[in-house]
């Protein structure tokens, strides 16, 4: 392949991140050859789980290849890159790379998609089918987080919907259609606009002579950043594009309205993923409605399919727009953050997995912020807005490992007691002290401990917010407090207290539940005790990612 600095295939020619992707598929084959076969339920359970470690093993020998301090062009590097010629008539490649951006997400995956599947041990109903799209699911996630052309990117985008749509409406609880239907309908019609927009860019580069969907050459012409083969930026290209067809005549000759189209049909759709108010009222029925294993996933890995299409495509495509509506954008994010919070405290009576799906939507805020922050105009240097980037990315790790970890463990609750609700328990410590232990441990670890890894991902964010945006970061402030009383009084209403309502004791974590639990939590408290070597991760793409934004673009 003859490629520019900046891409980097794997040294070794091995397809490294094509394994990746279709390894969960070949999962799929045989847990459909163990249905023609017709063997027992328990011995699928136990395969399916032992293939999940396959991912997980490519995943580290991946990040074992990958060079975090690798830059080149004014941008991380991107590695381990397979690119081939896909559809020569509209220059669709196959495309995959992995980057800063993208190895802690893909890690996170792996190690998430073993969670979910032991979750599903307490399926009794189609186990074949309930495992098979746990895997699809798992294959869609990867397939997001390494590729880097657009036809590629919103296959895997919109396929992603299709396993957590079936896992919800075919496995969950009582409103699962109308919550199934909704998730559905509110991330498909958020794509349309994204959708439209990306045709309007390829059509644009096709009168600039270089089609393409390649996002990271559309990001480095967003920036700035020289593409061979192709003069000026991506909003003159587009503005040209436009003023071609007439469009600027009706709406005026303004480069920036059109960059904040642009932004704007970018950010709805990722949006939506992330759950960033007003765009967030589907995660509470999906959270909650949904069986255990997709709320794991949805909640520890789907979420951040939103955050990260902001970094890989709002940011470096329309800088000059993200920069002038970051305080909306910021606003946007607090509003959630505290809605999200007192969301959760409005669960102490109620629903546990709503209560911890309203903390998701406080914690995803959290990201949204720094976002918002790394983008804002103001005096902040690179430092400043890398900090708010590196905190989004490990805030997104240590919120997956925490929230996978309380909807696990709402499950097992759940198992044991027969309800969601949590009025009517209390005093379940007694009986299940390592239970009430291990909830603990996983609850600290979302309301941002410190030695834990959501304190690190919190503290990153507000150092960085704070440089570009002071008064909405300090408004954030808020949710900090009121989530951690609702996990808190979530905690007392469970296991402390007397003893009341039915049941009054409980059983204690099996061994099984414990040991899966146990590497989950110690991730985080590694993380959280010594974040260097995920920070690293991120630490040089971010720095390249928030040069642009060190001077003043939206003038």
């Amino acid at each position: 392949m003859n490629l520019p600095e900046y891409l980097v295939p794997a040294a070794d020619g091995v397809p490294w991140l094509t394994l990746l992707v279709l390894s969960p598929l070949v999962g799929i084959a045989l847990i459909g050859l163990a249905w023609l076969m017709k063997l027992d339920e328990r011995t699928v359970k136990a395969g399916g789980l032992a293939w999940t470690g396959v991912p997980l093993l490519l995943a580290g020998l991946i990040w074992v290849r990958f060079d975090p301090q690798a830059v080149a062009s004014g941008q991380g590097v991107v590695q381990l890159v397979e690119r081939v010629s896909w559809i020569q008539a509209i220059r669709v490649d196959y495309f995959l790379g992995v980057d800063g951006l993208s190895m802690p997400l893909v890690l996170l995956t792996a190690v998430m998609t073993p969670v979910a599947v032991v979750a599903s041990w307490r399926v009794s109903e189609r186990v074949h089918a309930h495992l098979a799209l746990l895997l699809l699911l798992e294959a869609a996630m990867l397939g997001y987080f390494v590729a880097l052309d657009f036809f590629f990117f919103f296959i895997f985008w919109e396929f992603s919907l299709v396993p957590a749509f079936f896992l919800i409406q075919n496995w969950g609880r009582e409103q699962r259609r109308y919550a199934a239907f909704k998730f559905f309908v509110y991330t498909m019609a958020g794509s349309l606009g994204m959708l439209l927009l990306f045709q309007v860019i390829y059509l644009a580069m096709r009168q600039a002579g270089y089609p393409t969907f390649d996002l990271i050459a559309l990001g480095r012409l967003g920036q700035g950043l020289p593409v061979e083969g192709v003069t000026g930026n991506l909003r003159d290209i587009l503005f040209a594009y436009l003023d071609q067809l007439g469009v600027t005549n009706a709406l005026g000759r303004y480069p920036l309205l059109y960059s904040s189209i642009a932004m704007w049909a970018i950010f709805i759709a990722f949006a939506i993923k992330l759950a960033v108010w007003p765009f967030h009222t589907w995660l509470p029925d999906a959270y909650a409605e949904g069986p255990t294993a997709a709320s794991i996933l949805l909640s520890a890995v789907m979420s951040k399919m939103g955050a990260y299409g902001m970094l890989r495509l709002l940011l470096p495509f329309t800088p000059d727009a993200a920069q002038y509506f970051a305080p909306a954008l910021a606003a946007l994010a607090v509003v959630g953050v505290v809605a999200g919070a007192f969301g959760a405290l409005g669960q102490v009576d109620g629903d546990v997995k709503r209560l911890i799906g309203y903390t998701s939507i406080n914690h995803m805020g959290y990201v949204m912020l720094a976002i918002a922050g790394a983008a804002a105009a103001g005096e902040a240097g690179i430092d400043a807005r890398t900090s708010a980037i590196n905190g989004a990315l490990v805030q997104m790790v240590a919120h997956g490992l925490s929230t996978g970890a309380l909807f696990y463990l709402a499950g097992a609750l759940h198992e044991r007691t027969g309800r969601w609700e949590l009025s009517g328990l209390g005093g379940l410590r007694a009986g299940a002290p390592t239970f009430a232990g291990v909830m603990g441990i996983a609850l600290f670890a979302n309301l941002g401990l410190p030695g834990l890894a959501g304190f690190v991902g919190e503290f990153f964010i507000f150092r960085g917010a704070w440089a570009t945006l002071p008064f909405f970061t300090a408004l954030a402030v808020i949710g900090l407090v009121v989530t951690a009383l609702a996990l808190l009084l979530m905690f007392q209403r469970i296991f402390l207290g007397p003893a009341v309502g039915m049941p009054r004791t409980i059983t204690d974590l099996r061994p099984q539940e414990f040991w899966t639990m146990a590497p989950i939590l110690a991730l985080s408290l590694a993380i959280g005790v010594y974040p260097g070597p995920l920070m690293a991760l991120g630490n040089a793409a971010a720095a390249q990612l928030v040069v642009i934004f060190t001077r003043v673009l939206a003038g």
